[in-house]
């Protein structure tokens, strides 16, 4: 159950930090949590059976920021955890 959670709050972290980076793009010094890149499936793969249709696909956002978030989210949640004993 904690290794879940930990899981959660560390994509939380990667959520809030593919925000907060675009956001610091025009401040000079903090630039650089903005850089990142995308990748994943861009066409997503269609299995048509008549009488069903499956969408394969997938697609991924990353940058410094979401990353270093992710990271601070995960300690913080992992603590949180261990102090509640849950």
């Amino acid at each position: 159950m904690r290794r879940f959670l930990t899981i959660v709050f560390a994509l939380l972290g990667m959520i809030v930090g593919l925000f907060v980076g675009p956001a610091f793009k025009a401040v000079d010094f903090l630039s650089w949590l903005a850089i990142g890149g995308e990748f994943g499936i861009a066409n997503p793969i269609v299995l048509n059976l008549e009488f069903m249709q499956i969408t394969f696909g997938l697609w991924c956002k990353v940058n410094i920021a979401g990353v270093l978030f992710a990271i601070i989210f995960a300690l913080l949640g992992h603590e949180i955890l261990r102090k509640l004993k849950v």
